[in-house]
């Protein structure tokens, strides 16, 4: 049994069928989709406070270029404690950024092996530079 559908016209409800209820609304159900990816999107200060987001005010360039340089030793000396295939994987995938494909061409493994070892490392790496 099909569900009888309608169409508001001049306040009254006119009956039609599934393609005409369906291409009559459907651009309501598009701009309805669009409206809340953007609101998804859409990201204040305040909003992202709320979030629990951190937002620094006071960070100069100067500021930002040092703690990116003590960020890129951190990374280099944490990496230097890592085994050097665990290097390998994360310097080219991750710094040298060479795609899935050329790392598996050049390590010779599949690429299910390789997202694993990876992702395996990458964890690792995470676990000791937040230990530092």
């Amino acid at each position: 049994m099909d569900k009888q559908r309608y169409v508001p016209i001049n306040g009254e409800k006119v009956y039609v069928t599934e393609e005409v209820y369906r291409a009559y609304y459907q651009p309501v159900w598009r701009e309805a989709k669009q409206k809340e990816v953007r609101e998804d999107m859409e990201c204040s200060l305040d909003a992202l406070e709320e979030k629990g987001g951190e937002v620094a005010s006071n960070v100069t360039p100067t500021d930002e270029t040092a703690f990116r340089n003590i960020s890129v030793d951190k990374l280099y000396a944490t990496l230097a404690k890592m085994s050097d295939y665990e290097q390998i994987l994360i310097e080219g995938f991750y710094i040298q950024e060479k795609s899935e494909r050329e790392m598996t061409t050049e390590l010779g493994i599949p690429r299910n092996t390789f997202v694993y070892q990876k992702d395996k490392a990458f964890a690792k790496l995470q676990k000791m530079m937040n230990k530092v």
